[in-house]
């Protein structure tokens, strides 16, 4: 009784048929252009003018000239809080400037948690992408099995002689929705690959400043 229920549930959603999976994967597909984007942005406003910030860093640094590489290192980090981006290395640097002289397994924890919480910033919202690259296809492919389904439920209310048709244009009406899945989903997973690429290089950057200015500063 129980089953009998659930079947005839389950085939009264799908004689909706595919077209409200469409819309889903519609407004998947605005919502994984808008993560593209913010993300993006996000990544070009950190990145800005950090490769000469990181060399004239360094180059401050070597020299002995502390207080002016701190003076720095506080301009820019003031400055890309009002932008609300911020990259990996700045608060790095000027964490562990403020805590020069110290034993270096100090600098360590320190830099470590400035590196992790900017992460976290880094890699906001890219699990969505991940969730949109791997399960769009799969809400495509439910589509097209209710496509089909009411295909052939429509079949069998057809004359013989109309029948091929029914069928052959209810399956193809289905089958969008797979297609529809893969498009939503393949820049998404590429987006993906390309924005974690950029946060495990930026990662890698830190860890290389990190090395060299607890060498540089430590007591």
């Amino acid at each position: 009784m129980v089953l009998l229920m659930l079947s005839n549930l389950f085939l009264s959603i799908s004689l909706v048929g595919a077209e409200w999976v469409l819309y889903a994967l519609v407004a998947v597909s605005v919502l994984s252009v808008a993560v593209m984007i913010e993300r993006w942005k996000y990544y070009q406003g950190a990145l800005r003018g950090l490769s000469d910030f990181r060399a004239e860093l360094r180059t401050l640094v070597a020299n002995g000239k502390h207080d002016e590489a701190f003076v720095k290192a506080e301009t820019r980090r003031k400055t890309q809080e009002q932008q609300s981006s911020r990259d990996l290395e700045t608060d790095l640097a000027a964490t562990l400037l403020k805590l020069k002289g110290s034993r270096p397994e100090i600098l360590n924890e320190a830099a470590q948690d400035t590196v992790i919480r900017a992460k976290i910033e880094w890699e906001r919202s890219l699990p969505v992408l991940a969730t949109i690259g791997s399960n769009s296809p799969f809400l495509g492919l439910f589509g097209t099995v209710l496509g089909i389904i009411k295909a052939f439920h429509d079949l069998a209310h057809q004359s013989a002689g109309g029948a091929s048709s029914v069928v052959m244009a209810g399956v193809s009406e289905a089958l969008i929705a797979t297609a529809v899945g893969i498009l939503v989903a393949l820049p998404a997973v590429v987006a993906f690959n390309l924005f974690q690429r950029k946060v495990r290089s930026a990662v890698a950057e830190a860890e290389a400043l990190k090395s060299y200015l607890v060498g540089k500063l430590s007591g």
